[in-house]
């Protein structure tokens, strides 16, 4: 039974501790693809690539730590669009530092 059942005396399932290992080494081996990434000379890939790992990063932990997959559907929604929001945000900062005028130092 999950902790959204109908019954209120519903206990919340648990996860096994290997579960969590799994996504604590894949957690891991992302953050080794980020940094590893930094050593080969990919020019603009290089930045897709890490926003990849981030967002694969930022899914696992939204999908395991948080429960969202056993969660109702308006906490559903209220996370994905918390994501959104993030990612527009993003976007926004990117649009401003990318059409800025490179202006030459006074020295």
């Amino acid at each position: 039974m999950s902790a959204t059942s109908a019954s209120p005396n519903a206990k919340p399932r648990t996860m096994p501790v290997r579960h969590y290992l799994w996504v604590l080494a894949a957690l891991l081996a992302l953050l080794a693809l980020s940094a590893g990434s930094s050593l080969f000379k990919l020019g603009m890939f290089n930045n897709i690539l890490n926003f990849g790992v981030s967002v694969a990063k930022t899914l696992l932990v939204m999908a395991i730590f948080m429960h969202e997959t056993e969660a109702r559907s308006l906490t559903r929604i209220a996370s994905a669009l918390g994501f959104v929001w993030l990612a527009i945000l993003i976007a926004l900062a990117l649009t401003d530092f990318l059409t800025r005028v490179p202006v030459a130092p006074p020295w």
